[in-house]
């Protein structure tokens, strides 16, 4: 990725390289950028899970960094770069993904069919997401999950990743009959397919998040989170590898709170143009 991208920002000589996110490609991008002097603006800057175990963690501080722009989605993440005294000048700007949500829901309000595809009933099926490679990679704590969430006796919709999948098949562990396995979806069928449930199950920091902004619980089967926004005001849960948790809260967790508006108002790409616009 290093070598690719050089070439490119050789050949293009931009004013400024935006690299979003947490990924290996955040990283590489990042790099590539300031090894040739060029600036680097973060977006998604600032966050932090305190789990060093996640490669996204090393990714996000060591991108965090490098940047001279950081791009911070909520108060939280502006403090945590306040407190680490990062060389880069932080503006917070909310958070790109709800722009994202919020143009696109509206285009799968339109196109997408997946409801009628599987034959589902709006709010009557969980939806569960599994990719983390210590719920996944360890064969123990993932039938543990698929245990707890058979005697749940709901309805569940497992979009599978690749990585589960492997692990699956490899061990051929038996899948409960109330989870009904699919291929992995299309962006605008998964946003669809998440507003439309009844609850949502976890190990994503991004579904965590589209979950809030889209006003469906969400149970986190992880014992941290990078939005821990999500978690204070009442709307995600974390249960971690805690069986009874994870039962319990797929059973009866139900918010009681409002949704404070922490990500933005939708408008953080405008933000983040203008402010690098009068930078340059």
């Amino acid at each position: 990725m290093l070598i690719g991208l050089e070439d490119i920002f050789l050949h293009q000589k931009p004013d400024v390289v935006i690299t979003f996110g947490d990924t290996n490609t955040t990283l590489a991008t990042g790099l590539a950028a300031t090894k040739l002097n060029i600036p680097v603006a973060h977006v998604e800057a600032g966050l932090r899970s305190h789990n060093r175990e996640m490669p996204e963690e090393i990714n996000r501080i060591l991108t965090d960094h490098i940047s001279d722009y950081l791009f911070a989605p909520t108060l939280n993440a502006m403090e945590n770069i306040k407190s680490e005294n990062l060389y880069g000048k932080p503006f917070l700007v909310g958070d790109v993904m709800y722009d994202s949500l919020l143009y696109y829901g509206k285009i799968a309000e339109q196109k997408s069919r997946i409801l009628k595809n599987l034959k589902l009933k709006q709010k009557e099926y969980i939806l569960l997401t599994l990719h983390r490679p210590y719920n996944v990679d360890n064969i123990q704590k993932l039938q543990n999950i698929f245990s707890a969430l058979k005697q749940t006796k709901r309805f569940i919709v497992l979009p599978v990743h690749p990585r589960t999948c492997k692990m699956i098949e490899s061990t051929n562990t038996i899948i409960p009959e109330n989870i009904s396995i699919i291929e992995p979806l299309g962006y605008l069928d998964f946003i669809f397919l998440q507003k439309h449930s009844e609850k949502i199950i976890t190990d994503s920091g991004g579904i965590q998040k589209e979950a809030y902004l889209n006003g469906i619980p969400c149970i986190t089967i992880r014992p941290e989170t990078e939005w821990i926004e999500t978690v204070k005001a009442g709307w995600n849960v974390l249960v971690g590898d805690k069986k009874d948790q994870l039962i319990e809260n797929c059973l009866h967790f139900k918010p009681s709170h409002n949704r404070p508006r922490y990500f933005g108002d939708g408008d953080s790409s405008k933000k983040i143009i203008s402010i690098l616009e009068s930078h340059l």
